[in-house]
């Protein structure tokens, strides 16, 4: 049955339920019984058609496992398995949109015929060590931030890439040219002890109001205005609290494969960089 030529997908669908948000969330990699409630072909495909690298769809569920990409942190990947044919989709990226708060999952599949349906269930399997790796680079990010705040740098955070291939996080701000490399050693330091403080993460939603009263007491460096719904995800690493919709480790001790490598100020913006060691591997 070609089924992907009978598509019949509602125009507008709930928000799906993001099953990576709470704190145990970020260590759930399977879900079954998730209910299919779109699917829909990419225009560009819909306009060259099928090649043989295979079909490809965008589905959304009910609920989700998979974190999409955004705030600085790659999306997860993996498979979807349709629980009434056993047939198997590759995920190669997820994405969410903030006027929907649906997640849209971007899949690929060896046949155009594949039987799928608008209320079909399937289990969605998220590559688990691909996402502990993104985690630990995020949370990596998030330890910088940390270590920046306890040397009594409050420069206010821009924005972070922790994807692996040169993550960094951005401080609105500069650095004196004289104690840039100091700066460096010394956070070279700081991220050492906080790792072997092992201290907890913390993840939460708070009242927007109670977060912005709470976090800006410290770090005056947030701005709430930002966000519109009346509720704020607040992550804390290493007790350094910040607004993040990203997964994260743990605890610090998960850390330790990481470090500062280097310092780049230009434009009024300070970037700390970070990464793996070049001996370990995650």
């Amino acid at each position: 049955m070609a089924a992907l030529a009978i598509i019949n997908s509602p125009v507008s669908i709930p928000p799906t339920d993001r099953l990576y948000l709470p704190y145990e969330g970020n260590f759930v990699t399977s879900k079954a019984g998730c209910k299919v409630l779109s699917i829909s072909r990419p225009e560009q495909q819909q306009q060259q058609g099928d090649d043989a690298t295979g079909t490809l769809i965008d589905l959304a569920f009910d609920a989700s496992p998979f974190h999409p990409q955004g705030g600085g942190q790659p999306s997860d990947v993996g498979t979807i398995s349709i629980e009434r044919t056993e047939q198997i989709l590759t995920v190669k990226k997820a994405t969410f949109s903030f006027e929907t708060n649906v997640v849209t999952h971007h899949c690929s599949v060896v046949a155009a015929d594949v039987d799928i349906r608008v209320g079909d269930t399937c289990t969605l399997n998220v590559d688990s060590e691909t996402r502990l790796l993104h985690s630990k680079y995020h949370s990596a990010g998030h330890l910088v931030d940390s270590a920046m705040y306890r040397l009594g740098y409050e420069l206010p955070p821009e924005k972070g890439y922790h994807f692996p291939d040169g993550p960094t996080v951005e401080y609105k701000g500069l650095v004196e040219a004289d104690k840039r490399q100091e700066l460096v050693k010394k956070l070279k330091e700081e991220f050492v002890t906080l790792v072997n403080e092992d201290i907890p993460t913390t993840i939460c939603m708070q009242i927007k109001e109670e977060a912005e009263a709470e976090l800006n007491r410290t770090q005056k460096n947030f701005d709430f205005s930002l966000f519109e719904d009346p509720e704020v995800r607040i992550v804390g690493v290493a007790d350094f609290k910040c607004p993040c919709g990203g997964t994260h480790v743990r605890s610090t001790k998960e850390l330790s494969e990481f470090t500062v490598t280097g310092i780049k100020c230009k434009k009024g913006v300070t970037k700390i960089k970070y990464d793996i060691m070049p001996s370990t591997s995650v």
